[in-house]
């Protein structure tokens, strides 16, 4: 017996050998990190803690750019951040599913005359189970991975919106201020012919009930301004000393993401949310077969006697748990409930895809279709009209009044023009989200793609 004591020691630690070489899986923030510069074009901190920092390529003394939001919200966003983090909780779970069992010495002292007794056990399953929950394991690294690209897209459209917001709240409290300056000329011209008896004090408190409620509405305004700053200023993880922030949109016209029919393709090859549920279901599949694997429970037992009939005696044996009455049925029956809950949540999430495809596009394409309608049946006619007024004027044929009326028509309309065109902006952002990458990323090689016509008309 003793003879085989070497051989038994031997093959024990052959096979905890075998169990902890297997290949070593890892989870890496940084390939998240390159997901989302590929997809938005922006470099994304996913190290270090986060700081009020700008990142490279990032001034706002000269204003802050859509793509400037964006690059400075994936720097510092605190959100962000927190997303980052939780890949911490999914490389501990890798790292724990790919922890070898510690074997377990028991030791019996000789009292009297028992003699001395040592057993040395360790599991033999973590040869079959290992490779299986380390694979569940890796799976569901991969799909925190995914959930945090996601993470990032959703904070990529919320800046491109919130960044829009602010400038259409900026040029809506100038159009309203200047609105109120046009009310202002109108209620002084209207008290001077009061005063003159050419109208009535009816029509004049009807100028003055103008003039006070322009005001107010350009009042509220300023205020909504400094909401929709503070608004993108969290989102960008900027203190108030960074000082006020001035969107500002690039010269170029911006690049389209295609039709709707292949951005719904392209949606559901590639969308990080889709992926994130492939991999579950995959997950789930790989934990139900961990779970099938641990039916059967050996364990290696390294038994040694202080005395026995030719003296120290050692010999290798095995504790075999026979599945007569638990077969781990709770464990399976959990996981194949998984399994097919992963697999509904798939069919669910390409279909709430479809809708969000569909659902933008619409969006983008009613927009868009309002502002030329508008740009044709009032903007056009109201410029004329403000043309003609003053001619009229110039040759004396009409009071001030006239021209003035008309030009707060005129700016009234422009104020409408501008917010539908802040609708476009946003569903183009939605757009973005939808389909899971800038639209000025190629969707093919991840570079910057060429911008088209397609922009809305600049109105000074």
């Amino acid at each position: 017996m003793s003879r085989r004591a070497p051989v038994a020691v031997s093959t024990l630690l052959s096979l905890a050998l075998t169990a902890g070489c297997a290949s070593s899986a890892h989870i890496d923030p940084q390939q998240a990190a390159d997901r989302l510069k590929t997809l938005t074009g922006a470099d994304a901190r996913v190290s270090g803690p986060a700081s009020a920092e700008l990142p490279a390529g990032v001034l706002l003394d000269d204003g802050l750019m859509p793509d400037e939001a964006v690059a400075l919200a994936l720097w510092n966003n605190a959100a962000f951040q927190v997303s980052v983090s939780e890949l911490g909780f999914a490389r501990a779970d890798l790292l724990e599913a790919g922890m070898l069992t510690n074997p377990i010495l028991s030791l019996l002292l000789p009292v009297g005359p028992k003699q001395f007794e040592a057993a040395l056990r360790w599991p033999l399953e973590v040869l079959w189970q290992r490779p299986k929950r380390v694979a569940a394991a890796q799976l569901a690294a991969d799909a925190a991975a995914e959930r945090l690209v996601l993470v990032g897209l959703d904070l990529v459209a919320s800046v491109r919106i919130a960044h829009e917001d602010l400038r259409f709240a900026t040029d809506r409290h100038a159009s309203l201020r200047e609105s109120a300056a046009l009310a202002m000329q109108i209620d002084t011209l209207t008290q001077s012919r009061l005063s003159a008896g050419d109208i009535s004090g009816l029509e004049a408190r009807s100028a003055s009930t103008d003039l006070a409620r322009a005001s107010q509405d350009a009042d509220r305004a300023e205020h909504d301004a400094s909401i929709a700053q503070e608004r993108l200023r969290l989102l960008l993880g900027l203190s108030t000393d960074a000082g006020v922030l001035t969107a500002t949109v690039p010269t170029t016209p911006p690049a389209t993401c295609g039709p709707a029919s292949d951005l719904l393709k392209e949606a559901l090859v590639s969308r990080p949310d889709i992926r994130a549920a492939e991999i579950g279901v995959e997950a789930a599949a790989a934990k139900l077969g961990w779970e099938k694997s641990r039916i059967l429970s050996l364990t290696a037992v390294l038994d040694a006697n202080g005395q026995g009939r030719d003296g120290f005696e050692m010999g290798p044996g095995l504790d075999i748990s026979l599945p007569f009455f638990n077969r781990n049925q709770g464990a399976r029956t959990r996981a194949e409930a998984e399994l097919q809950r992963a697999s509904a949540a798939y069919i669910a999430v390409q279909q709430q895809v479809a809708l969000d495809i569909r659902e933008a596009t619409i969006q983008f394409t009613q927009a868009q279709q309002s502002l030329a309608a508008w740009r044709d049946t009032v903007m056009d006619p109201l410029e004329q009209g403000v043309a003609n007024s003053e001619t009229v004027f110039a040759a004396g044929e009409t009071s001030r009044l006239v021209v003035l009326d008309h030009q707060r028509r005129l700016r009234d309309a422009t104020l409408r023009e501008r917010e539908i065109d802040a609708d476009v902006q946003r569903a183009r952002a939605h757009i973005e989200r939808a389909v899971g990458r800038s639209c000025g990323i190629s969707s093919t090689t991840g570079a910057p793609g060429a911008p088209t016509q397609e922009t809305s008309r600049d109105r000074q």
